[in-house]
Order: C-alpha cells, then structure tokens, then sequence
C-alpha cells in the first residue's frame, strides 16, 4: 500500500513536470513566431522601399544588376539598354566560327579544336544581327590569344574544359563592357566541341 502512494506522488511529479516542459516548448514556439513575423514584415516594407528608390533612381549600377520578371536584369544607364526578354522566352545563343590553334602541349599536343555557343535571353545581344555579330572580329581575336595561351597539362584536368569556359566568358563579357554593353546579359558559354590532337 505504501509502494502504491509512493508511486501515485511520483507520478503526479513527473505529469507536472511534463506539464510545465510543454508549456515551456509552447511559450518559445510562440515567441519565435512572433520574432520571424516581425522580421518578415520589417524585410518586406525594406524591399518595397528599395524597390521605389530603384524606381526614382533608375537601375541598379554595374555589378548589382537584379533578376525581375523572368530573365530580364536592370543596370546602369551608363550601358547601352535593351528592351527586357518576355518572362517565359527562351534563351538565344551566339554560334562562334570554329577555333582551331595551336597552343602548348610539350609533344602531347599542339593543336586544339574550340566550338562555341554563347547565350544569353537578350536576342539583341546574341542574336543574328545583334550586338555580339558586329564584335564577332574582336571576340575571334581575344578567345583565339586566349585558346594560344592554354597549356595541356592544365587542359587535361577534369577541371581543365570548365576553367577554360570561365575564361572565354570572362573574355567575352570584357569585350561587351568595353563596348558600353552591360556584361552580364551573357549568360553563359558553352563549348559544342572541345578537341585536343
């Protein structure tokens, strides 16, 4: 009879217990809620302030230009501008001549075979009469030294195809700036042909 008292208190020890733990976890919950909410508001009317003072200002400068709308980008007015793709278009590309060059293979190999294909939504800029086709000279020239300048033992790396991709984008976006074209309307390169012999 004892043992039952003695465990009928510490039962109602342990439901008590449970009881303020809960109560606990609830408290906590509710007071995280609250500070998320807070800050989910206060980060709402900061975005609806930034987007009115981008409005009054004009677009964001080089180096923030921000997605909106599907693909089209805002920039600088200091760049030539272009009317901004529909949300659901598809993207354009840039066929380049083929590359063929020689470049440093310490008798492994000498000559190196580059297909290339540059995309970006703004047909204007990669389209068949876009921009891209009146820098074709200047592209053709500053891939190709680039291409001149690679060495094999950096090529044949799994890494060695991708790296060289970062570099003729980087080549090509530079073109572009110079040329008084926002650089980040190209979107990417990719190479339909990679041959070394």
């Amino acid at each position: 009879m004892a043992e039952e008292v003695v465990e009928e208190k510490e039962g109602k020890k342990s439901g008590k217990g449970l009881i303020i733990l809960l109560l606990v976890i609830v408290i906590l919950l509710m007071i995280g809620l609250g500070v998320m909410a807070y800050l989910l508001m206060s980060g709402d009317k900061s975005d609806g302030e930034k987007a009115e003072t981008e409005e009054v200002h004009g677009a964001a400068e080089h180096g923030e230009g921000e997605e909106f709308a599907g693909h089209a980008k805002t920039y600088s007015p200091k760049y030539k501008q272009f009317e901004p793709p529909a949300p659901e278009a598809p993207p354009s590309y840039f066929v380049m001549d083929k590359f063929v060059v020689n470049f440093n293979g310490d008798g492994k190999a000498k000559f190196l075979a580059v297909d290339l294909q540059f995309m970006s939504y703004y047909p204007q800029v990669v389209g068949d009469t876009g921009e891209m086709s009146n820098l074709r000279p200047i592209l053709k020239n500053d891939i190709q030294r680039l291409l001149r300048n690679q060495h094999y033992n950096d090529l044949i790396l799994p890494e060695g195809p991708d790296k060289l991709r970062e570099e003729i984008l980087k080549v090509a976006r530079n073109v572009l700036e110079k040329h008084n074209i926002y650089p980040d309307l190209l979107e990417d390169v990719y190479m339909t042909r990679f041959v070394m012999q």
